[in-house]
């Protein structure tokens, strides 16, 4: 919901790794793992992540076992992601107990019981990316795109990234927000109602790179994007971010998550006009308030998708 930078998005990105693992839709999971061709150590399974953060989903990955014998191209512009990318994956390769060892120009090698996985990050610019790849002809068998494309420009993104998939190959395009985020107990709907509209309007309006992005329905409108690329959706389902508080209240990175997300939402709209500041800064402080206190139940509507990639020029 953000494209924050920097060490406090870092922070956000591991506070988040529960939560997500939980609203993933388990259909469309379920839909990849029979789909994937088998992999081997002869004919490895080749996977690229644009936006791949600070590695989480190739652990989720592993995790759920899809990967076994992997060449795994992981893609991001974020120096700081970058570094906390590298860091992670020896962190958690140790904890799993998988051999680690680190290769020449930001790769590295991941033996785990079921397999090796080849590991190469790359800091790089999406679009530049793209460009420079489709020049070289590389196809991978998989792309993953995971709560990454509402922050990226969709109709300059996915098609460079469909043929960068080799023909019947596989997109898994997962937490892409889809147009509402409710805060409760509910308070004053009519100004909330409001706050949200200016937010929502906030994600169609807003310019990163020089680009536009994906807006706040990019749920909805993938399906007609993927429709005019001539690609078959396997499987959709929603992929809901649910925040409650439990009998211990939060845990630590649930209370992180809360507080980026409003922070989020308060450096957004400060100033904006058509918004009464100071009953804005109110809400704000009040909503950060529930967070401390235990009381603040959060839902945001997301959908995951699987697509297969036109085996057709």
């Amino acid at each position: 919901m953000s494209d924050t930078q920097g060490q406090g998005f870092v922070r956000y990105l591991s506070s988040k790794k529960s939560l997500d693992d939980r609203a993933l839709n388990n259909h469309v999971r379920g839909t990849l793992a029979a789909a994937l061709p088998k992999s081997s150590p002869q004919v490895p399974l080749q996977v690229l992540e644009l936006g791949a953060g600070i590695g989480t989903m190739i652990e989720r990955l592993v995790d759920w076992k899809l990967l076994a014998f992997a060449d795994y191209t992981a893609v991001d512009s974020d120096a700081a992601c970058a570094g906390e990318f590298r860091r992670r994956m020896a962190r958690w390769a140790g904890a799993k107990g998988f051999e680690f060892s680190r290769r020449p120009e930001n790769a590295a090698l991941i033996r785990t019981q079921e397999g090796e996985i080849s590991l190469t990050f790359e800091q790089a610019d999406v679009y530049d990316f793209l460009s420079v790849e489709n020049s070289r002809g590389r196809e991978w068998d998989l792309g993953i795109a995971h709560a990454f494309m509402d922050v990226v420009d969709i109709s300059a993104v996915l098609p460079g990234f469909c043929s960068l998939i080799r023909p019947g190959g596989l997109l898994y395009l997962t937490l892409n927000y889809d147009g509402e985020t409710i805060f409760l107990p509910e308070f004053n709907r009519a100004f909330e109602n409001r706050i949200m509209q200016l937010y929502n309007r906030s994600m169609d309006d807003r310019i990163t790179g020089g680009r536009k992005t994906g807006g706040f329905q990019t749920g909805r409108n993938l399906f007609g994007h993927l429709k005019a690329l001539n690609a078959a959706i396997l499987a959709a389902g929603a992929s809901d971010w649910i925040v409650l508080p439990g009998p211990q209240g939060y845990s630590q990175d649930e209370s992180c998550f809360l507080h980026f997300i409003l922070d989020t939402i308060c450096n957004e709209l400060k100033g904006r006009p058509g918004l009464d500041q100071n009953k804005f800064e109110s809400w704000v402080q009040m909503r950060h308030d529930q967070v401390v206190n235990a009381e603040l139940i959060f839902i945001a509507k997301n959908l995951d998708l699987l697509v297969r990639v036109s085996d057709s020029p």
